[in-house]
């Protein structure tokens, strides 16, 4: 008997993108081990997530365990040069039809997820079981515990009556008129009338790179001690980032997105495996102002947008029944300007004990991610250790390449020297 599981809406909006990851220099042993070891965590059963077959069309998706092998495949090694290329070809070489593909190359695993599965959470699990070179290593803590499916009611519930004074508030801010803010696109300039300020575009996805110095979060933490207290690690490194790209030749737009964990308005113990996170847009905001950055995020938690944020997509969903689509409109603006979003997993404590086979600086955990509009380009970024591993994910037709990639190095080489200076002598 074929047995589905019921997808919740956050699952359907996601079911139509991916999650392309690659981790490494690890020990993943051969690749009859990664094999077995999927195969265990699928078999455990659908709320497990990693047996079923995503599907657009329908929220009945089909369990089916034994399949998951079928497309874990061994592929030539590659070494740490080569895996933004490597990364962007195996990204292109998705299939809507293929819920989960992996392949094995040398030191490296590359992960090729279906979105609607889970959100980023989901593939650290994996990558830290997967990595775990002992014989006997154990299963992820949440496979012998209950998996909320569908966690959102009670998130949004928990949060009203911790919260009751901030509902208006946060409605008010919610349900303006308006696009989706994740997705918003920022206005077109006075001149976009002209037949010449946009050309015929067309999606090509590509992914830079790089890998802070060691000791990266502690420096931040003893900078924003004296410079800006109560600051994430998150907000510098955003400004940051936001701060780098402003130096190069690209035009940066006055706005940034940001993914949001929703799982913060649960219970800690409750485990959520499918996808919890919620983007909001900002307007009107220095992306490369660290205070400014902090501010929003810290005031959009405090209101509890991004459960409303999640809340609202599945009402539109519930209408519209339309997935959230990568790809918007055939045309791109003459002089575009880089619309920042990002997805920050902060400290993944679960990956350091992973079997690495070599220093920090010169290990890998890099995501390319669709970018959605031309002109956005979201940027990835995990802490392993005190280490921060960036990624930025957009369409090297729209921005090259190398300007993208120079932006990220400066980063790399010291991102608190690109704080503006009244941060940095405040």
């Amino acid at each position: 008997m074929t047995q589905t599981y019921r997808a919740s809406s956050l699952d359907m909006l996601r079911s139509d993108s991916r999650i392309v990851t690659v981790l490494g220099p690890a020990d993943f042993g051969d690749l009859a081990r990664v094999r077995s070891r999927v195969l265990a965590l699928a078999s455990i059963g659908p709320a497990t997530r990693l047996g079923l077959r995503a599907d657009q069309s329908s929220v009945g998706w089909v369990y089916e365990p034994e399949r998951v092998v079928e497309h874990i495949v061994e592929g030539p090694a590659v070494d740490h040069e080569q895996l933004a290329k490597e990364l962007t070809e195996f990204s292109h070489a998705s299939v809507p039809e293929i819920t989960l593909r992996i392949r094995l190359a040398g030191r490296y695993l590359f992960l090729d997820l279906n979105h609607g599965i889970g959100d980023a959470l989901l593939p650290v699990d994996l990558f830290a079981y997967l990595a775990d070179a002992r014989p006997d290593a154990p299963l992820p803590a949440w496979a012998s515990r209950p998996v909320d499916g569908h966690p959102l009611r009670k998130a949004l519930l928990r949060w009203i009556v911790r919260n009751p004074r901030k509902v208006l508030d946060t409605i008010h801010d919610r349900v303006r008129p308006g696009p989706n803010p994740e997705y918003a696109a920022t206005a077109p300039a006075p001149d976009t009338a002209s037949p010449t300020a946009f050309r015929p575009w067309a999606p090509s996805a590509a992914v830079a790179t790089v890998v802070t110095q060691s000791g990266t979060t502690d420096a931040i933490r003893r900078w924003r001690e004296s410079h800006l207290p109560g600051a994430s690690v998150s907000a510098v490194m955003c400004a940051a980032v936001a701060a780098a790209f402003a130096r190069t030749s690209l035009s940066l737009d006055r706005s940034a997105a940001f993914l949001f964990d929703c799982r913060r308005y649960l219970p800690p113990s409750t485990v959520v495996l499918g996808n919890f996170a919620a983007g909001i847009r900002f307007s009107d905001i220095d992306p490369t102002s660290a205070g400014e950055v902090h501010g929003a995020l810290s005031g959009a938690i405090a209101k509890g947008r991004p459960i409303a944020s999640a809340t609202i997509s599945t009402i539109r969903y519930k209408r519209e029944h339309k997935a959230v689509s990568g790809v918007f409109g055939d045309k791109v603006p003459v002089r575009p300007r880089v619309q920042l979003m990002y997805s920050d997993l902060g400290r993944v404590r679960q990956l350091e004990q992973v079997s690495w086979v070599a220093d920090p600086a010169d290990r890998a955990f890099f995501v390319i991610a669709d970018p959605g509009l031309p002109e956005s380009v979201m940027i990835t970024m995990e802490t392993i250790g005190s280490v921060v591993f960036v990624s930025a994910s957009f369409h090297d037709n729209v921005f090259d390449r190398h300007t993208v990639q120079a932006a990220l190095d400066l980063v790399a080489a010291n991102p608190l020297a690109l704080l503006a200076p009244q941060e940095k002598t405040a």
